[in-house]
C-alpha cells in the first residue's frame, strides 16, 4: 500500500531560548537527515508530484516523503536552502504573507525570541530554485476562533494566497492551517479559495485515500536524534522510543499466531 509522510520543520538554526527549543532543528542535524533520506530507498517527493500521483498521472510510491516548513524564517533562506539544493531535495515553504520582510510577532508577543521572517526577494529566489511556496494566511491567527467573522476569514486565508501570488509572479496551490487548528468553517473557506491541498499537523501517513484538505504531517522536533527521525518516518508517529519497535512487531507476531493458529 502506497503511504506518505509530509515532514513538519519551522526554524533550522540554534535556539535562542529553552522555550523555542522544540522549534530549532539544528543545522547539522537537519543535513543529517536529509543525507539520510537522500541516501534511503525512499522515494522523495515534492508536493505537486504526489498530488499527480493522487490524480492518477503517475504511478503512487510505496514509501514517499515530503519535506515542508512553516512560518518562512529567515534562517531557511541560510541554513536549510543550501542543504535541499545539495542534495537535491524538494521542499514546500508556508509563508504568512504579512510578514514577509518583518519578523514573528504572532510568537512574539507569547514569550518566544523575536525571529526575522524572510524577504520578497529572498522568496522570489527560492522560487526560482525550486521551493514550493505555500500559504500559512496572512497574520498566523487561530483560524477557528475568528471562523465567526466570515470576510475576516476570507481574507486571512484567500486574501494571503492573493497577495503571494501577486508578489511572487506564481501560482499558490497549497496551504497549511497556523497551529493546525481547522474546523469544517474554515475547510470550506480554504476549498472556496482555491487551494489543491492543505496540510493539518495530525500525525500519520497519507495514502490515495486521504482528505486532500487535512493531510497529515510528522513534527520533526529539535532534539530528534537521527534514529527517532528514522523511526518517525517508518512508523508515521511523532513520538519515538527505542522499545516501540519492539513492541509494534511483538504484537503483529502475536496477531498473526492467534489468527494463523
Amino acid at each position: 500500500m502506497s503511504r506518505v509522510v509530509i515532514l513538519m520543520y519551522h526554524i533550522v538554526d540554534e535556539p535562542r531560548s529553552a522555550r523555542e527549543q522544540r522549534f530549532c532543528c539544528l543545522p547539522r542535524r537537519f543535513e543529517a537527515q536529509m543525507r539520510f533520506l537522500r541516501r534511503s530507498r525512499i522515494t522523495i517527493m515534492g508536493l505537486d508530484e504526489w498530488i499527480a500521483c493522487r490524480n492518477g498521472t503517475t504511478g503512487p510510491p510505496e514509501r514517499g516523503v515530503i519535506v515542508s516548513f512553516d512560518d518562512g524564517f529567515q534562517d531557511f533562506y541560510g541554513n536549510a536552502f543550501p542543504v535541499l539544493q545539495r542534495y537535491s531535495i524538494p521542499a514546500v515553504l508556508f509563508v504568512v504573507s504579512d510578514l514577509v520582510g518583518k519578523s514573528n510577532e504572532w510568537m512574539h508577543r507569547r514569550g518566544f525570541p523575536r525571529r526575522e521572517m524572510l524577504s520578497w526577494p529572498q522568496l522570489r529566489e527560492l522560487k526560482d530554485g525550486g521551493i514550493t511556496i505555500g500559504c500559512h494566511t496572512r497574520t498566523h491567527p487561530r483560524l477557528p476562533e475568528i471562523a465567526d467573522e466570515p470576510s475576516r476569514l476570507a481574507d486571512e486565508i484567500g486574501g494571503a494566497r492573493h497577495v503571494l501570488q501577486d508578489a511572487l509572479g506564481t501560482e499558490v496551490d497549497y496551504f497549511a492551517y497556523p497551529y493546525g487548528l481547522f474546523d469544517d468553517r474554515v475547510r470550506s473557506v480554504v476549498s472556496e479559495a482555491g487551494f489543491k491541498a492543505a496540510c493539518s499537523v495530525r500525525a500519520g501517513f497519507n495514502q490515495p485515500d486521504s482528505d486532500i484538505l487535512s493531510l497529515r504531517r510528522l513534527d520533526v522536533f529539535g532534539n530528534d536524534a537521527l534514529w527517532q527521525f528514522r523511526q518517525k518516518i517508518k512508523f508515521g508517529r511523532n513520538a519515538a522510543s527505542r522499545l516501540f519497535p519492539l513492541r509494534y512487531y511483538g504484537r503483529r507476531a502475536a496477531t498473526r499466531f492467534w489468527r494463523d493458529g
